[in-house]
């Protein structure tokens, strides 16, 4: 089952990143919200599956743009070694954009706008821009947008989003609450910065133009001062502190265990280590995000979030993450 072409084109083991930025989003206004007032779960589910199918839709047209250079660099994937046609993917990208956009349509027309905004994002980046200076930063944001997409059941300007007193839903959130919302998505997107800038030095050619450039260890402290920034400063807005720290000591060692591991790899073969190196950052999304969850919500809750990587690792396996 795990051969299937079909979840090789998903990449179905990257699901599991995705749920927990929705759930950091979400979680990061709706505490300060009266849930009788303008929300229920049943939201956060939606937009949860809205996402994934965003995703996917995602992950098939990269497929499709990247048909020709996948030739060169990797004739198993499924849509270079024929296994599925190209007719096939097509449709198959069509119909993942749009059940992501007819979910998004039971929130409100907020979260449509926040979905066709993820498609534009995404197909532009697939299209052209992750061959150019731009890549990281459009990918970036991409994430980021869609940590802000939890958020979006609050940006409703229709008449069912207002209070008794008459003021918008999003009005009743607090400072504090868009502030937190505001630093987990650079959090996000400066996470997913980094992943991106060296997952481009993946294949054996381009790991080759850049190698003696290469310097895992100034990567390394970069990151950690701008992470350690942020979450110096989320550590004051979230309502449960003891719990995100703890989290945030344990993602800090995790990444860099990762590094290290990283910089002791045989550097002759170059792309190996990046694509290690890759794939196991865009598991530890789902620790940052989890971290965030700890602090909004609780230790147990954060902690039942990260039991997401378990399965991207196992699949991780099998189906290539990269």
């Amino acid at each position: 089952m795990l051969q299937n072409p079909y979840l090789k084109l998903f990449r179905i083991s990257n699901v599991f990143t995705i749920p927990p930025d929705i759930i950091v989003g979400f979680l990061a206004v709706a505490l300060s919200i009266n849930p009788s007032i303008g929300y229920n779960i049943s939201d956060l589910v939606i937009l949860i599956f809205s996402s994934i199918f965003l995703y996917l839709g995602g992950m098939v047209s990269n497929d499709l743009f990247d048909i020709r250079v996948d030739r060169l660099e990797r004739p198993t994937r499924p849509l270079p070694s024929g296994k599925i046609r190209k007719t096939n993917a097509l449709l198959l990208a069509i119909l993942m954009f749009s059940l992501g956009i007819i979910l998004a349509s039971f929130v409100n027309l907020s979260a449509v706008g926040i979905s066709m905004l993820l498609i534009i994002g995404i197909l532009s980046y697939n299209y052209r821009i992750k061959n150019g200076f731009f890549r990281p930063y459009l990918m970036a944001g991409i994430r980021a947008l869609n940590v802000l997409y939890g958020a979006s059941f609050v940006f409703d300007l229709s008449s069912n989003s207002t209070v008794e007193n008459g003021s918008l839903l999003m009005s009743n959130t607090g400072f504090n609450s868009s502030l937190l919302l505001a630093l987990a998505s650079f959090a996000v997107y400066f996470h997913v910065f980094v992943l991106t800038s060296l997952s481009k030095n993946e294949t054996t050619r381009e790991f080759l133009i850049v190698k003696n450039a290469l310097n895992i260890q100034r990567i390394q402290i970069t990151y950690l001062i701008f992470l350690l920034i942020t979450l110096s400063l989320a550590i004051i807005l979230v309502p449960l502190k003891l719990d995100f720290l703890i989290f945030i000591l344990l993602f800090l060692f995790l990444i860099n265990l990762l590094f290290g591991k990283a910089s002791k790899m045989d550097r002759s073969r170059g792309e190996f280590m990046m694509r290690f190196l890759v794939k196991y950052m865009l598991i530890l999304l789902i620790m940052l995000d989890s971290a965030f969850i700890a602090g909004e919500v609780g230790l147990l809750p954060g902690s039942i979030v990260a039991l997401l990587t378990i399965p991207c690792i196992v699949l991780g396996r099998w189906i290539s993450m990269t």
